[in-house]
């Protein structure tokens, strides 16, 4: 089937109001905000260091995009003898002083403190593998590892774990599952687990992957304890690729001022060692336009994983960190697995920041708090993908100037760019055609024009039609190519970014087309 390369809606013109607790009273922006929700599960070894302290922070004031399941506590290496779910409940009892605030800027959910309560649980309070011997020896798993079965169970759905330290409370309920239900009934429960893990933080990991290839997992690969290599380090390290982040707005200066404010960033605390270092696993869940969780090669603000299965199993579904090329602050390129998240550090540390401002009161008229604008691209909306098949030589537009923001006085701007890394069977994305997106026009760049580009090679072929092997099958098959939009209030202190991502499937031809 052929997909319309212009697709244009009927919309009328947009006028700016005011955001209700209840519901914003615009149409379209029930029309055009689709709630989409990703179930997510967090495993987390707080009190080890700051940091996990610090993404709960991030996680609670972005739970509107979340459905969230699951708050547990786990060990991990540097917190191997010692589960702290109080520290949990501390959080989210001070996010309970905030809630209504933040109820009061969106028209989708925050979850009341009692539910989220009420998901707040311990995994084994030992280390690593030592929580699988004990259930060998007749141990019972704990209400953490009861409440992730429980979740697993509760949808078809898929869950998203994310893994802040340790393994072991994922691993015990494999470890139960598997020896409790049928082979067809195990299948199907780790059909729906995905994995993100913060590196391997326990001695549980492998084992994990070793006996469950099938289940999604991601994580850095790299040896044990060496964080400096992982892709998450470009959260917010200032000591990799010199020239390429932006230091100053994960500096100490720059979080007293913009995060540690109000009732709920009392709990924010100071940075020692690195500043959420597990942060990237809740930023690739997010639903803004930009990735999608279950293509972890598109990338996102969580990063870009490959696939990396074990002993050559092609049913396996195991990640491993990617490279992205993005430019520095310095103008200069960059190609490194930390680049796939530091790209993306100015919209999720303004995102941020803009939450905790929403934290501070309720909305009201005349409020210079910002907002996420809302994205609409040839007449379509909502965070997922638009896939185009097209052809080399085909002129293409994309419109997005029908998108709004509704906050008074935004000024809405656009950048459109070509995310390479993505159509690339290698780490130096030299084999992807280049898309020409200098032809924008609109308001604020918001339409841009081009013509789509044949591939490197004299014929492609569909997929299924492939006859080669290693590089010389990829180098068959035709490209995907990936363009994205990027929108934001320019006029904002703390932008808040919403993207779309357009998939540009470029459909077979031979040499004499191509000419």
């Amino acid at each position: 089937m052929r997909f319309d390369t212009l697709l244009l809606g009927g919309l009328c013109a947009v006028s700016n109001f005011p955001y209700a607790s209840s519901a914003l009273r615009d149409a379209r922006s029930t029309q055009h905000v689709p709630e989409v929700k990703n179930r997510i599960f967090v495993l987390t070894d707080i009190g080890n260091e700051p940091d996990d302290s610090m993404s709960l922070v991030r996680l609670l004031v972005h739970s509107n995009l979340y459905q969230i399941e699951g708050l547990v506590a786990i060990t991990s290496f540097w917190l191997p003898n010692a589960t702290l779910p109080n520290m949990i409940h501390d959080i989210v009892d001070a996010y309970g002083a905030v809630q209504s605030n933040l109820q009061s800027h969106s028209n989708t959910f925050f979850p009341k403190v009692d539910d989220l309560k009420s998901k707040i649980g311990t995994g084994p309070s030992v280390y690593g593998m030592q929580a699988l011997r004990q259930l060998e020896q007749g141990a019972n798993i704990t209400n953490g590892t009861q409440m992730l079965i429980n979740a697993v169970d509760a949808s078809p759905s898929p869950l998203y774990v994310q893994l802040w330290g340790g393994a072991n409370t994922l691993a015990s309920a494999l470890w139960t599952v598997n020896r409790t239900r049928s082979a067809s009934e195990l299948e199907t429960f780790t059909s729906k687990l995905r994995a993100y893990a913060i590196s391997d933080q326990d001695d549980t990991g492998p084992w994990i992957r070793r006996n469950f290839p099938s289940m999604r997992y991601i994580a850095s690969r790299h040896g044990f304890n060496q964080y400096p290599v992982a892709a998450w380090i470009g959260m917010s390290s200032t000591s990799v690729d010199p020239g390429g982040p932006d230091n100053e707005i994960v500096s100490q200066a720059w979080l007293t001022e913009n995060i540690q404010v109000g009732e709920l960033g009392k709990k924010y605390p100071d940075v020692a060692y690195l500043m959420e270092g597990d942060s990237p696993s809740l930023l690739y869940h997010i639903p803004n336009g930009l990735g999608n969780p279950e293509y972890p090669e598109w990338g996102s603000w969580g990063g870009r994983y490959t696939s990396n299965p074990l002993d050559g199993d092609a049913a396996a579904q195991q990640y491993g960190d990617a490279v992205d090329m993005a430019q520095g602050v310095n103008g200069e390129m960059f190609l490194t697995n930390h680049a796939s998240v530091w790209r993306w550090r100015d919209a999720f540390q303004h995102e941020f920041a803009a939450r905790m401002q929403w934290t501070l009161s309720p909305w009201s008229p005349g409020s210079n708090t910002t907002h996420p604008p809302v994205v609409l691209l040839n007449g379509t909306s909502g965070p997922d993908a638009l896939h185009l098949n097209v052809s080399g030589g085909e002129k293409v537009t994309l419109d997005a100037s029908d998108s709004y923001s509704l906050d008074g006085g935004a000024r809405l701007n656009f950048t459109w760019f070509q995310y390479s890394g993505p159509s690339s069977y290698q780490s130096s994305p030299s084999d992807v055609p280049t898309v020409n997106l200098t032809d924008v026009t609109g308001p604020d760049a918001s339409v841009v024009r081009f013509t789509v580009p044949y591939g490197m090679y004299d014929t492609c072929v569909a997929d299924e039609d492939v006859t080669e092997f290693g590089q010389w099958g990829e180098k068959q098959k035709c490209p995907v190519l990936h363009v994205v939009v990027a929108v934001k209030d320019a006029s904002a202190a703390h932008p808040i970014t919403r993207y779309r991502r357009v998939l540009l499937h470029v459909q077979p031809y031979s040499q004499k087309e191509k000419r």
